[in-house]
C-alpha cells in the first residue's frame, strides 16, 4: 500500500511529464504549424530536432525517475585496500545509526528514502528520488536536452511573436486567440524553465568538472570559509582528477557516447583519490604560515624569544679522542616508524588516526576527512595491526 508521500512524489512526477507534452505539442499544433507552413518539407526540418530532443528528454527523465541511485550493502565493512573516509571530530570510520551500517566514501543519508545513497548530490522531489552514484548521467543528460530542447521552442517562438508584430503593424493581420493564448503560454514557460533548469544546468557543469556532489561543494564551500577565519589550515579535495577524467567518471569513457543514455561503470563503493592534492605546495603552505605566526608576536616578544631560545642551546662539546678501529662494521639504522594515535568506537575498537603529513588535512567534508594512509579493514583486523606495532 502507497503511502501519502509516495503518492504525492508520483504526483508530481506525472505532473512534470504532462507540462513537458503539454508545451512541446501545443507549440507545434497551435503556433508553430501555421508559422511553417503546414505539411511541407521545410516544416519537417524544422521541427525534426526539436521531436528528437523531446524524445531524449523523456527517455532520460524516465531513466532518472526509475534508476536506484545505489545502496550500501547490509552489513557492508570497508575493505583493506580502500581509503577509509573518517570524521573530522573522532577520526572514526563514519557510521549510520539509522541504517545501521558503515558509510562508504561519499555516501550520506537521505530522510526522504529513507536509507543511504551512494555518492549522493542530493533529493530531487521532481523525479521522486534521489539523484546518487547510478542515475547521476541520466539526470546531466535530462538537464542538457531539457536546456537545448527549450532553447530551440524559445528562438522558433520568438520567431513567431515577431512575425505577428511585423503583421500586425503593417498589414493589420490579426492572429487567432487560440494561437495568441497559447503562444503567451508556452512563451513564458519556455523562457522560465529555460532559466531555471540553465543555472541549475551550469552548477552541475561545475560539479562534473570538478568530480564534486551537491552536498560536498556546500561542504567544501563551508570549509574555505573556515580556512578564511583560521579555524583550519589547509583545504585539499581528493576526488578531482582532472576535467576529462572527471567528465569520463560520469559520463563514461568514449566522449561520443556522452549524450546517449548508459549505465554507470563501478560499484560506487570506493573512488580513486588524486595523491596531488594531498601532498602538493605543502612547503609554501608552511611558508605562508610563517609571516602570519610572526605578525602575531610584538617586537618585544620576539626578542625575548630570541633571547630565550639563544640562551637555552647548549655549548658546543670538546672534541673527544677516539680510536678508530681498523674494520668498521656499518650497519644502516632502521627507519624511525612513528606510531599512530589510536581512537576508539564503540565496543572499545580502536582505529588507526589519520596522519596525514604536514597537518594539511585532505578534504572530504567539513565532517569527513579522507587520508590516504590508512587503510581500512575490520575491527579484529585493526586490533592486530596495532598490536604488532
Amino acid at each position: 500500500m502507497t503511502s501519502l508521500k509516495e503518492r504525492q512524489g508520483q504526483c508530481i512526477v506525472a505532473s512534470v511529464i504532462i507540462l513537458i507534452t503539454f508545451v512541446a505539442y501545443t507549440s507545434q499544433i497551435f503556433v508553430l504549424w501555421h508559422f511553417l507552413g503546414g505539411p511541407t518539407l521545410h516544416t519537417a526540418a524544422v521541427l525534426l530536432p526539436f521531436n528528437v530532443f523531446v524524445i531524449l528528454i523523456y527517455i532520460n527523465y524516465a531513466l532518472t525517475c526509475l534508476t536506484e541511485p545505489g545502496s550500501v550493502p547490509k552489513n557492508w565493512m570497508p575493505e583493506q585496500h580502500i581509503h577509509v573516509e573518517v570524521k573530522r571530530s573522532t577520526h572514526a570510520p563514519r557510521f549510520c545509526k539509522t541504517c545501521n551500517n558503515y558509510k562508504p566514501p561519499r555516501t550520506h543519508h537521505c530522510r526522504a528514502c529513507g536509507r543511504c545513497v551512494l555518492k549522493m548530490d542530493h533529493h530531487c522531489p521532481w523525479i521522486n528520488n534521489c539523484v546518487g552514484f547510478a542515475n547521476y548521467g541520466h539526470f546531466l543528460r535530462f538537464l542538457f536536452y531539457v536546456d537545448i530542447g527549450t532553447i530551440y521552442l524559445f528562438v522558433l517562438l520568438s520567431c513567431r511573436l515577431a512575425q505577428m508584430v511585423w503583421e500586425l503593424r503593417h498589414n493589420d493581420i490579426r492572429p487567432s486567440v487560440i494561437e495568441v493564448v497559447f503562444l503567451s503560454i508556452n512563451y513564458a514557460l519556455s523562457a522560465l524553465v529555460m532559466v531555471a533548469v540553465g543555472i541549475l544546468s551550469g552548477y552541475h557543469v561545475y560539479c562534473v568538472t570538478t568530480n564534486t556532489t551537491t552536498i560536498e561543494g556546500w561542504e567544501k564551500g563551508r570549509s574555505l570559509t573556515m580556512r578564511s577565519m583560521g579555524k583550519i589550515q589547509n583545504v585539499k579535495y581528493p576526488y578531482d582528477h582532472g576535467m576529462m577524467n572527471n567528465l569520463r567518471t560520469v559520463l563514461g569513457p568514449q566522449p561520443l557516447w556522452w549524450f546517449w543514455p548508459q549505465r554507470m561503470t563501478g560499484t560506487g563503493l570506493d573512488f580513486p583519490i588524486n595523491a596531488k592534492h594531498v601532498y602538493e605546495e605543502q612547503e609554501d603552505d608552511l611558508e605562508d604560515d610563517l609571516p602570519q605566526r610572526l605578525s602575531s608576536y610584538s617586537h618585544e616578544t620576539l626578542r625575548s624569544i630570541m633571547t630565550s631560545t639563544t640562551a637555552a642551546v647548549p655549548p658546543p662539546l670538546p672534541n673527544p679522542t677516539v680510536s678508530i678501529p681498523k674494520r668498521v662494521s656499518v650497519i644502516e639504522p632502521e627507519r624511525i616508524r612513528t606510531k599512530p594515535s589510536t581512537l576508539r568506537l564503540k565496543k572499545s575498537t580502536s582505529l588507526i588516526m589519520p596522519n596525514t603529513p604536514g597537518s594539511v588535512m585532505t578534504f572530504a567534508s567539513t565532517s569527513t576527512l579522507v587520508d590516504p594512509h590508512v587503510r581500512a579493514s575490520t575491527p579484529e583486523q585493526y586490533e592486530m595491526n596495532i598490536s604488532s606495532q
